[in-house]
C-alpha cells in the first residue's frame, strides 16, 4: 500500500514538472546551434564524424598532408559546392558539401596541383581508351562497372592502399603443340580463362602504402607458387614464368653463359622464395622502372635499348606483354642462335613475333622449349628442334586459384 502511494506521488510531481517546466525537451541537444560558416575556409569539423578515415590518413605514406577538402571539394571537375562567406553565398549544384572523387581526377591528363603538391598522372589509365599494352588494365574495367565506388577507384584501392578485395582466376591446361619446320600443324588445349573480382568492403582505403609496400605477388600468387613451389600435380618443378636461354651445350653454364655473352636475365636458378618479388616482376613487366632502380644491371644489359622496344615508359605499373616484345625480329634481345651450334635454331626468322595465338599462349608456347628442366639431355636428339624446327610440346601453363590482397 505505501509503495502505491509513493509511487502515486512521484507520478503525480513529475507531472506538474513538466506541465509547467517552460523548457520543451529535445532529443538531440544543440541542434539549433548552428556552426558559423561565414569565414572563406571550411568551418565544419569534417573529422567530427569521420573520425576514423583521420585516423587512417595518420598512418598512411601519402596524401596525410592533404585536408579533406583538397579531395572532396576538389575544384578541377567543374563541380559547384554550397558556399559562403557572409557577405554572399552560392548553393550548391551538382554537390552540396562534398563529393566522392574519382583518383583520376588528380591522376588523370598531365596530373594536377593541389596546393603545394602535385598529383602525377597514371600512365595509360588517363586516356580516354585504356590500350591494351598495359597490365590490369581488366581489372580496372571491373571497377568501372561496379556500383561500389565512383569510376575506377576500387581498382586502385586494392594496389595503393589496406583496401582489400578477392579474385578468382583459372587459366587453361594440357597446352599440346607440334611444330613442323617451325610451324605449327596442331595446337590444343583443355579448360577455360575465368577472371573474376569480388569487391569486398572491407580495410583502410585511406591508408595509402609507400610503393616499396606494394607486392605483385599478393594478387599474382599464383605466379609466385608456379616460380617457388612448381607446378602442382604435373612433377614439373621451377618452370613455369622463369624462361632460360637453351644453347652453350657441353662445357657451357646453364645458369650463367648466353648467346648475348651475359648472365641469365629472367631465370632464377636459386634462393626464389626471397627473388620472386616486384622487382624480379619489373625486368619483364617495367623495363624502364628495373633499370632506373638497378643501373648496374642496366648497363650489364643493354636495357635503355630494350626500353625502347617496350611500351614501359607509357604504362603506371606494368606492361601486358608477349615474348615477342623483347625477342621478336628486330628486337635489341631478338632470338641468337646456339654459339656451339650456329644456325640450327630460328634465329634469322620470326618464329616469336609470327605467333598468332592469343597472348595467354604466347609464353606458353615459347616456354614448352625454354623451361630448362625438361630439356632433352643429349642422345643426339638436338637436331630435331635446333635445325629442323620439329617438335611435340606439351606444357602446364600457371596454376589456377584464387588471391586474396590481404
Amino acid at each position: 500500500m505505501r509503495q502505491t502511494i509513493a509511487l502515486a506521488l512521484i507520478l503525480g510531481v513529475a507531472s506538474l514538472v513538466l506541465l509547467t517546466s517552460t523548457d520543451v525537451f529535445t532529443l538531440f541537444a544543440s541542434q539549433h546551434t548552428f556552426v558559423n560558416v561565414s569565414f572563406a575556409e571550411n568551418d565544419i569539423n569534417c573529422v567530427d564524424c569521420h573520425h576514423r578515415i583521420q585516423e587512417e590518413l595518420n598512418s598512411s605514406a601519402f596524401h596525410n598532408n592533404l585536408s579533406c577538402e583538397d579531395c572532396h571539394r576538389f575544384t578541377g571537375t567543374g563541380i559547384t559546392f554550397a558556399s559562403g562567406d557572409g557577405a554572399s553565398a552560392t548553393p550548391g549544384k551538382e554537390a552540396h558539401a562534398a563529393y566522392t572523387p574519382r583518383c583520376l581526377d588528380c591522376h588523370g591528363g598531365s596530373g594536377t596541383w593541389i596546393g603545394s603538391e602535385f598529383a602525377p598522372p597514371a600512365p595509360a589509365f588517363n586516356e580516354s581508351t585504356i590500350p591494351d599494352y598495359t597490365a590490369h588494365k581488366k581489372l580496372v574495367l571491373k571497377a568501372k562497372n561496379s556500383n561500389m565506388s565512383a569510376g575506377e577507384n576500387e581498382a586502385c584501392l586494392v594496389c595503393h592502399t589496406n583496401y582489400s578485395c578477392k579474385i578468382t582466376y583459372s587459366y587453361f591446361y594440357n597446352i599440346n603443340y607440334t611444330l613442323e619446320n617451325w610451324s605449327f600443324s596442331s595446337f590444343s588445349y583443355n579448360g577455360t580463362r575465368y577472371y573474376d573480382v569480388q569487391w569486398v568492403k572491407s580495410g583502410a582505403k585511406h591508408e595509402f602504402l609507400s610503393l616499396d609496400e606494394i607486392k605483385c605477388t599478393k594478387c599474382h600468387k599464383n605466379i609466385y607458387d608456379a616460380l617457388v613451389n612448381g607446378t602442382s600435380g604435373s612433377g614439373e618443378n621451377y618452370l613455369t614464368h622463369a624462361p632460360i636461354e637453351i644453347d652453350k651445350t657441353g662445357s657451357g653454364n646453364w645458369d650463367t653463359d648466353n648467346a648475348w655473352g651475359h648472365y641469365r636475365y629472367h631465370y632464377i636458378p636459386s634462393y626464389r622464395a626471397e627473388h620472386v618479388n616486384s622487382s624480379y616482376c619489373f625486368r619483364c613487366h617495367n623495363v624502364d622502372k628495373y633499370a632506373d632502380e638497378n643501373p648496374s644491371y642496366a648497363l650489364t644489359y643493354n636495357l635503355s635499348y630494350v626500353v625502347e622496344d617496350t611500351n614501359s615508359t607509357d604504362v603506371h605499373c606494368a606492361e601486358a606483354l608477349t615474348c615477342a616484345t623483347c625477342h621478336a625480329k628486330g628486337k635489341t634481345k631478338e632470338v641468337i642462335d646456339n654459339t656451339d651450334r650456329s644456325g640450327e635454331g630460328h634465329s634469322g626468322e620470326d618464329f616469336v613475333g609470327n605467333i598468332s595465338y592469343a597472348r595467354t599462349f604466347n609464353g606458353d608456347i615459347c616456354m614448352g622449349c625454354h623451361e630448362a628442366a625438361v630439356h632433352p639431355d643429349g642422345g643426339g636428339q638436338c637436331s630435331r628442334c635446333h635445325k629442323w624446327g620439329n617438335a611435340e610440346v606439351y606444357i602446364e601453363s600457371e596454376p589456377s586459384g584464387y588471391a586474396e590482397n590481404t
